[in-house]
This record gives structure tokens, sequence and C-alpha cells, in this order.
């Protein structure tokens, strides 16, 4: 039985030994990044011995999904994965392993500063010895002087080897001094470091243990990958246009974050616009009421929320048309100074891919906003941005005008880089994307290639990047380039002269890639000045971009009254009729041949008493749309001025009170 006893306890030893014993390190290889997770790939390697063994990987993220865990194996023989767990620990030896890592770090510095110190002891015995000298040396050559005119070239010899060798004694005295001090700054900041250490009693960690049958002994390479759920990234572009050539050098970025509590040194990294271990269900029809009344809806109090002045007036009104589970945002975004309407301005909802556009009223809208707390952002050119909190319900709709603050204009630094073709086709779904970097302009050095794998499956796209990358655990923000592609852009012109006399330029990209332009945020820079930020929706392959680009003050154009008169109509003067003659004068200033589209309008009567009569164009109004919209196709040779004639009337009875005239 004693026997027995001992047999087992020994058994016991030998295994949590061997447990000890099989702790492999290993480090992380491949990271593939999807929009809100990741998906880590872990590389070790051990030497086991034949037969079962159990294999454990430590010090993983407490955020992995158990689920998720695969291993690989490769080695010598047959290898069997008998069993895969996952246990989380809790323990404080790992801040006692970075205390000690840390601390033999000071002690290394210090040896440093000692060797320093030890330097100037020696560089300050030479200066005083050859101060002395330079001293004895003075007053023996001054002596001789008196006794001849002219005195040795070989005291001149000696004295311009003693001012030398003390320059050279300063110099190193000063050297030391700089080593002593940037050592201690480093001590410094590890000292920092261990006393945040230091107020950490414990860290929650998971482990994965692998069983493992081998058919021999040797060397295993293992690979085992998790899903992390710390991680994401998204798209950011810079589109970089050149007015002379109609060129557009769009810079394709990954912004990467990860707070995994590990960094990534040196991994290949994947950006995937999958969306792993998500289900996707077909949503369910909302009721549709209809009514001989009106819908019931419920207006609250209007509520003020953000702004420093306490500006921000939101009202919220309920619509159950709307579908569940969602709401609406509408306003307007004007200038604080005048009241006009800025249009134009992007108007984001925070950490969402939704946002909108101020249209030529200055008003916007955004469908579809998850009910729950929102941050709105307000950005156009040459104004301060706004936060607003928003607090969006269950089929509502919240207005709100959002007045901007002018602000002086400070353009980013441009990066001078050069162009090529960007597509090379690899395979049927994989395309390879340059990326470029230029080692010096005129320096003479050449160009590092270097090429993105593209794939593109039928629901999602991969972003191979070519190098290896490093991004820390810190839940930043890290850029990394995914292409820079030189693309052609057609310019168009728009212009509505009746709101603003300026001329607005469009510039046209076609998507000509074999993968799509996710959606993100996009820099535009028009001849390296900065023009604008805004959101750009996907583009599918072959779709076009199309980007505003500010005013071209290269065209000119305004709207001019040119007469207006009343005259009487109808038996006895019982009635009115006021006719208004306008001209839209345009002037192409560039040196190149340009169409500017021009739109303008009728007046719509509301009122059968109202008549209205076109008479400049001569368009039949009945064929407008319910907007009653005109539009122009102006071209324009270099220098030429052209003019567009507007001409209509209103008549209506002197007892009539017709409001909305000019």
């Amino acid at each position: 039985m004693k026997k027995l006893i001992f047999l087992i306890v020994f058994i016991i030893s030998a295994t949590v030994y061997c447990k000890d014993e099989l702790k492999v390190k290993s480090k992380v290889v491949e990271a593939t990044i999807f929009k809100n997770r990741a998906l880590i790939t872990r590389e070790g390697e051990i030497n086991l011995p034949k037969g079962k063994n159990e294999i454990i990987f430590s010090n993983l993220p407490v955020d992995l999904q158990n689920s998720s865990v695969r291993i690989s194996a490769e080695g010598k023989g047959v290898i069997k994965i008998l069993d895969v767990k996952v246990e989380q620990r809790f323990t404080t030896e790992v801040q006692q392993e970075d205390i000690k890592s840390l601390e033999n770090k000071i002690d290394s510095l210090n040896q440093l500063i000692q060797i320093a110190s030890d330097e100037m002891s020696i560089l300050n015995s030479k200066k005083d010895f050859i101060e002395s000298l330079k001293s004895q040396s003075a007053r023996y050559m001054n002596e001789k002087m008196l006794l001849q005119a002219n005195p040795t070239k070989e005291w001149g010899g000696i004295l311009n080897f003693v001012d030398k060798t003390l320059e050279d004694v300063y110099k190193g005295l000063r050297e030391q001094a700089r080593k002593k001090s940037f050592y201690q700054q480093q001590i410094n900041v590890i000292n920092t470091e261990i006393n945040k250490n230091k107020g950490r009693k414990s860290k929650n960690f998971k482990e994965v243990i692998v069983t493992i049958e081998t058919e021999a002994s040797g060397n295993v390479k293992l690979q085992p990958s998790y899903l992390v759920q710390s991680a994401g990234w998204y798209p950011l572009y810079d589109a970089r246009i050149t007015s002379e050539s109609k060129q557009c050098e769009l810079d394709y970025y990954g912004m990467v974050h990860q707070a995994t509590g590990e960094d990534w040194k040196n991994v290949s990294l994947i950006l995937s616009t999958a969306e792993p271990m998500s289900v996707k269900t077909l949503p369910e029809l909302d009721r549709w009421f209809i009514d001989a009344k009106p819908l019931p809806t419920r207006r609250t109090e209007p509520e003020v929320r953000g702004g420093r002045s306490g500006d921000l007036q939101i009202n919220y009104e309920q619509n159950w048309a709307l579908p569940a589970g969602t709401g609406n945002v509408t306003g307007y975004i004007i200038d604080r100074s005048t009241g006009e309407a800025l249009i134009g301005a992007n108007v984001i909802v925070e950490g969402t891919n939704i946002g909108s556009s101020s249209d030529v009223n200055g008003k916007f809208l955004i469908n579809n906003v998850p009910k729950g707390q929102h941050n709105l952002k307000v950005t156009y050119i040459g104004y301060q941005a706004r936060r607003i909190p928003i607090n969006i319900e269950d089929k509502s709709i919240a207005e709100v005008s959002v007045p901007l603050n002018a602000a002086p204009i400070r353009a980013n630094e441009v990066m001078v880089t050069a162009q090529r073709p960007s597509i090379q086709k690899v395979q049927t779904n994989a395309v390879r994307v340059m990326n470029y970097q230029l080692s010096g302009l005129e320096g003479g050095e050449a160009e590092h290639i270097q090429y993105t794998n593209v794939y593109s499956k039928e629901l999602s796209t991969s972003f191979e990047i070519p190098t290896e990358s490093s991004i820390p655990s810190d839940n930043n923000q890290h850029k990394v380039t995914i292409s820079i592609e030189a693309l052609p852009v057609e310019f168009a012109y728009t212009s509505i002269p009746k709101i603003t006399p300026s001329v607005y330029l469009r510039g046209k990209i076609v998507n000509k890639n074999d993968y799509p332009l996710l959606e993100g945020d996009i820099s535009i820079f028009v001849d390296n000045d900065f023009i604008n930020r805004t959101y750009l929706n996907t583009i599918v392959p072959s779709d076009t971009l199309s980007l505003a680009l500010g005013i071209d003050n290269g065209i000119q154009i305004k709207k001019v009254l040119i007469n207006k008169f009343t005259e009487s109509k109808g038996l006895l003067g019982g009635g009115r009729q006021i006719t208004y003659d306008y001209e839209i004068q345009i002037t192409n200033n560039r040196k190149t041949e340009e169409t500017v589209k021009v739109y303008d309008q009728a007046p719509i009567a509301m009122n059968e008493d109202i008549k209205v009569e076109l008479l400049e164009p001569q368009i039949d109004m009945d064929k407008l749309n319910n907007d009653r919209e005109l539009k122009w196709d102006v071209k324009l040779k270099p220098g030429e001025k052209k003019i567009i004639p507007l001409k209509y009337t209103f008549e209506f009875p002197n007892n009539v009170n017709v409001y909305g005239l000019e």
C-alpha cells in the first residue's frame, strides 16, 4: 500500500514538473484585423518526447474567445491533437517578472553612468595637467621673449598642441555629461513604470492547454489561433488632385488599433472586411399604420444640450412610420455670425458609418440612426468643428440647428510622392496593389516597390500588407498603408447663382480596381491646398467616386437684376403684373475650355388667382419637373463670357396679397 501511494505521489509530481517544463514560448506572427475584432496567430516550437504530452500557451489575452481557438501542429512523424481547453488565470507573477526585468535595466543603466563618471574623472585629471603645463609653458615663453625678439617655432607648436588637447578634453567632458543625463532620464522613466506595476496587485490572463500525442520525439512547431475583441480597423483616404494634369493620387490607409495587453512586434498584418462569428438574419417587418385621422405624434419640450453658450436647442418628435429601433436626425448648419446656410457641411454620427451633408439651404437629414446616446460631429472647412450629444428615441425625429464659428484655415503638410500604375493581376480573385516609398527625389536612390495582395471574395475583401508591422497595445490608431494609386479625374463645374455667386468644382474618379473602396473619412487636397474632409461611402468596382473640390475662382458667375417693372392689368386696372428681367453672367478665366452646369428655378403659383409666365427661356412650364428646376449646360472657351437671360412675370388681382416675390 505504501509503495502504491509513493508511486501515485511520484507520478503526480512528475506530471506537475512536466507541465512546468512544457510551457512553450510563443509570439504573435500574424494578425487578421476585422472591423471590431482580430484573429491572432501565434507560433512556438518545443522539443517533445514520444507519447502523450500536455503543452501550455500562457499569458494570453483575457478577452480571448474560448470557442474560437484552433491549433495546428507540424513535426516529425504522426502528430495527433487529442484535446484543447482554455483556462483563466489570476496571478501576480507576471508583474513581479516585469518589475525584475525593469530593475535589471536600471542596473545596466547605472553601470553605464558609472563608466561615464570614470571617463569624466580621467578627463578632469588630464585637463588639470594640461592647464598646468600651459601655464608653465606660457610663463617660460614670456621669459624667453624678453631675451630675444622672436619666439621659436618650437614654443608655438607646443602651445598649439596644448590648446588642441584642451579642446578635445572639454569636448569629451561635455559628451560624457550628456550620456549621464540621458541614462538618468531613462532610469526615471523606468522607475515610473515600476511604480505603476507595483500598483497592480494582480493580472487576469488565459492559458490554452493542448494535449498532443507524438509518434516520435523531436521538435514540434505549434500555431494556435484565436479571436480577440479588443482590436479593429477602419479605412482612411487622402485624395491629392492636380488640376493641370487632372490626375488624382489616392492614398488608401488602414487605421489599426488594439488593446489586447501585448504588443504585436513585426507581425504579418491582414486587414479584412469580413465579420466573423456574426449572425445575419432577415429583419422582421414592423406594423404599418393607416388611419383616417392623423397618426399619433408626441412632441416633447425643447431640450437644451451642449454648446459652450447654451445655443443648441434639440426638439424631439415621434413618428410611428419609422423602423423600429431607429430614429432620424435633421436640422440646419449655419454661420453663427451671419446666420447664412453652410452648404456641404459634414454631419457624422461618431462611432458609426452614418452621416450626411447639408444641402443648398444648409439642411441635413440622417436616416436610420440606432436608438440610444450618440455624438454628432459637425465639420466644415474654415469653421470650428462641433460635437453634440444627442439621444435618439425609438421611432423619433431629433431636430437641431447648429451654428458654427469661423476659424482660420491651416493646411496640412503635403507629402510629395511619385506616381506609377498601381494594379497588377496575379489570379482571378486577387490583385497586387503597389506600395512605394521614394527614398530621395534628387539623391538618385532607387524606389522601394512593394505590393499589397488583395483578395476579393463574394462577401468580403482582405488586404495583405506586404511589410511586417508593429502595433502596440495602446488602443491608439496606427496608420498602415494599403495602396497609393494614380487615377484620372473628370472635372465637373456646377453653380446656383441665385444662392451664391460661385462656381463649385467636383471631381469624378472611376474605381478601376477589382475591389471596393470602403466607407471612411477622406481628406481632399487640390494643388497642395487642403480643401475639405468628408465621408466616403463604399465605392464598388467600376463605380464613380464624386468629390466636392470647393469653389473655383477661375470661373466667375453672378445673377444680375436688369429690370423690374409693374403695370396694371384687367378691366379698370383691377389687377397687377410684375415683370422680373435677370441676366446670369458667366466668364471663363481659365486657360482651358470648360462646361458649367447652371441651375435656377421658375416660381410655382400656389393660388389659382396668381398666374406665372416664363418669358426667358421659352420653355413650357408644364414640361418642367415638380420643383420647376431650370438647367443650362454652358460651354465656355478660354476667356469667353456668356449671358443667360431669365425673365418671368406674375399677374394677380389687386386684392390678393402675394408672398414670396423677390
